[in-house]
């Protein structure tokens, strides 16, 4: 494992994880010299001795000093290899882009984790998985399946936390067709998000939905109603520039469809929920999404996230093509509100 040698980048991450797989994805893009390593017990020392939080990814810079958070590294590995960039020039797509990663990041991973977890047979494969693969290479792995047992024991509890409990149920379902969907339309012509080459908000998307379709539910959906998605989800494993980006006006009339009923009314509306009961100290969120009540635990992260995107769009908020795009899908009053910023963790 080549940390800290001056050359290499080492992603230390399990392909049970999304934000995993998308800097892995990103580090292919970019041609970055770097090495994933299977997060196990084997190196469970390591990682305990960088992480600040319990999360993965835990990546090394070839300094060896390490970092966590994938919306962060993507943006240290823009400036550190600018060449293939995230992003378009045009300042509109370059905005929609960025919200979508965060969408992905944050709304989307609810709807996979609830699909992970809430379902039997999605529990049964994925926490088999992750016991094997923790145990790997350990005296312990014939262990694995009481391991399997405590995770499930672990993971369900947690479905709380992402909004997905019983009374969310039927919003939660009705977001996952809406946007299987609604980029089903989108990718049928053309092979990335906006256009001939991946851009920041393909890797949002991405991390979450190769774990949906590598999970039995979720998996057979995309199958049978996004032959378009799932081919974008294998060319997203290892991404490049088959061309250029395209112009908003070819790509905004199925942008819109996915920005209007998901991105807008539930995902930006959920985050500025959030971030007032943030400000307020409230320990639940509540908000109304098409009439029926909405509700989850209230976290401090997402409200950083939102500021992100605030402050993205106030660099280009004098556009009035994509004022008018924001507006007409709901939007726009989110992004404008101005709210508490919590520092990052």
């Amino acid at each position: 494992m080549p940390i800290g040698d001056g050359e290499h980048w080492v992603i230390m991450g399990r392909p049970e994880s999304g934000y995993s797989v998308k800097v892995r994805s990103a580090a292919r893009f970019k041609g970055v010299p770097h090495e994933w390593v299977d997060r196990s017990m084997r190196n469970e020392k390591l990682f305990q001795s960088h992480a600040k939080v319990q999360l993965i990814p835990l990546v090394f810079r070839p300094d060896g000093s390490s970092t966590q958070d994938s919306t962060p590294i993507l943006d240290e590995l823009e400036k550190a290899f600018p060449t293939p960039s995230f992003h378009p020039e045009d300042p509109a797509l370059r905005l929609l882009s960025i919200v979508l990663e965060e969408y992905g990041d944050e709304w989307v991973n609810k709807l996979m984790f609830h699909h992970r977890w809430g379902c039997a047979a999605d529990r049964k494969v994925r926490s088999t998985t992750l016991a094997r693969g923790m145990l790997e290479g350990s005296p312990l792995r014939i262990l694995s399946p009481i391991l399997a047992r405590f995770v499930v024991r672990r993971m369900v509890p947690r479905m709380a936390f992402a909004g997905a409990n019983t009374n969310n149920t039927p919003l939660l379902l009705e977001s996952w067709a809406n946007l299987v969907e609604d980029l089903e339309a989108h990718l049928s012509r053309r092979p990335y998000l906006f256009g001939a080459r991946p851009a920041y908000g393909d890797f949002g998307l991405f991390g979450q939905l190769d774990q949906a379709l590598l999970d039995p539910t979720c998996g057979a959906h995309l199958r049978a109603h996004g032959p378009s998605v799932v081919a974008w989800i294998e060319r997203m494993r290892h991404p490049k520039v088959e061309g250029d980006f395209e112009v908003f006006a070819s790509l905004e009339p199925t942008l819109r469809t996915i920005f209007s009923r998901e991105v807008g009314p539930r995902f930006l509306a959920w985050g500025v929920a959030n971030e007032r009961a943030v400000a307020a100290g409230a320990p639940n969120t509540e908000l109304e999404m098409d009439g029926r009540l909405y509700y989850q635990r209230t976290f401090k992260y997402p409200a950083v996230g939102l500021a992100r995107l605030r402050k993205a769009f106030a660099a280009v908020s004098e556009e009035k093509g994509l004022r008018r795009f924001l507006d007409e899908t709901r939007c726009l009053d989110s992004l404008e509100e101005k709210g508490t910023s919590p520092s990052s963790h």
